[in-house]
């Protein structure tokens, strides 16, 4: 039947514990050294041993599918797990896909990740079949409204007294600076979302930083960190609750399950913080119609 396919882009993750070193070699494009594979396994030891990703972006999917209703259809497409986004294109043309829409899972435009999602998209040979590409939807209302509705939620767990004290902290991706003296968005696009969340909240402590740099990083990485801010505030005195928003992630992942709830959460404790986060998006309703109104603009 004739269509509208919508391809869900995102890097992906291993599935389970034996994924992880054919995950790691295709992520880092060569054999991936035994002790960057145990490392990383031991860490997805802690989360359950797999990441969540590949199957909430699937979960994504099948109720964006739903929210778009007749005439669409959703799929997901991974760089470096199945499906690759290459097979997910080949499916839904096979389906009757008449138009093809590659939607970026990451909403802000980088070269280190939508930028290397556009290159597979378009490397896809689609016959004559239409494609678009959207690389970027980070100041779209209803996402935007999403994560205030995931700040609120984050917040309201606590007695007000705390609650007029939070500090805020916004993370994402760290990437190199080069990019971004290349002209990149990146951050750029963050800021100006954190910017409106923290406005339509009318938030009165709010930082950006930045999380998981590259552990083997030799050029400069976007600062300031999540530990340096977390650092500042317990040094301030002036909150004694954090809650962390991870608003560079559409998804559960490593950087969220374990980069935050694990090495954050530790760090903010030890200076004697009350630690939260904020809930990842995943398949909350509103984020949905937030990816419905992004798909339904393209065109």
């Amino acid at each position: 039947m004739s269509h509208t396919a919508v391809i869900l882009i995102a890097l992906g993750g291993p599935r389970s514990l034996d994924d992880v070193g054919p995950f790691m070699s295709a992520f880092m494009g060569r054999p991936a050294p035994a002790p960057v594979v145990q490392a990383i396994t031991e860490r997805y030891q802690l989360i359950g041993g797999k990441s969540p990703l590949p199957e909430l972006v699937a979960e994504q999917a099948a109720a964006l599918g739903k929210e778009l209703g007749p005439g669409f259809r959703a799929y997901a497409g991974f760089c470096y797990t199945a499906p690759a986004i290459e097979a997910s294109v080949q499916k839904a043309v096979q389906e009757g896909a008449t138009r093809v829409i590659g939607l970026s899972m990451s909403p802000y435009e980088t070269q280190a990740t939508t930028g290397l999602y556009r290159c597979a998209f378009d490397a896809v040979k689609l016959d004559g079949v239409p494609r678009t590409f959207i690389p970027s939807w980070h100041d779209n209302p209803l996402f935007i409204e999403a994560w205030q509705e995931r700040v609120f939620h984050g917040l309201k767990r606590y007695r007000e007294t705390l609650r007029r004290r939070a500090a805020i902290i916004f993370t994402s991706h760290s990437i190199p600076v080069r990019y971004i003296q290349n002209g990149d968005p990146y951050r750029k696009q963050i800021e100006e979302t954190a910017l409106a969340i923290a406005t339509k909240m009318a938030l009165s402590r709010w930082y950006v930083a930045w999380q998981s740099k590259g552990a083997r990083a030799t050029e400069p990485w976007l600062e300031p960190e999540v530990e340096t801010i977390l650092d500042m505030i317990a040094a301030e005195k002036k909150s004694e609750f954090v809650l962390e928003v991870p608003l560079g992630f559409t998804c559960d992942h490593m950087e969220t399950l374990y980069d935050i709830e694990i090495v954050h959460r530790k760090h903010a404790q030890g200076l004697g913080l009350i630690f939260e986060r904020a809930e990842s998006l995943n398949t909350a309703p509103i984020f949905i119609k937030a990816l419905a109104d992004v798909v339904r603009k393209a065109g």
